[in-house]
């Protein structure tokens, strides 16, 4: 009776990770529209519709505010 609910309990975590992954995978940006990408000893905040043709190195090494938005250059901007 102990296995199976010991089973049961590893089921449920292994599908909780799995939800969390696929959840992560499937939309990486999520709510905030960029995402951090870890870059050496820091990380760049980057935009969904980042340009590819601009270096990583010209996005932010901080997270916009909650009125700002940054865009696909680099730049962070207010939200209008």
């Amino acid at each position: 009776m102990m296995r199976k609910r010991l089973r049961w309990l590893v089921l449920i975590v292994v599908l909780i990770f799995f939800v969390i992954v696929m959840r992560q995978v499937l939309d990486p940006f999520g709510d905030q529209g960029y995402v951090e990408i870890s870059h050496g000893s820091h990380s760049h905040y980057v935009p969904e519709d980042r340009d590819p043709n601009v270096g990583l190195d010209h996005f932010p090494t901080v997270p916009p505010g909650p009125n700002e938005r940054i865009l696909p250059n680099g730049q962070v901007v207010s939200k209008q």
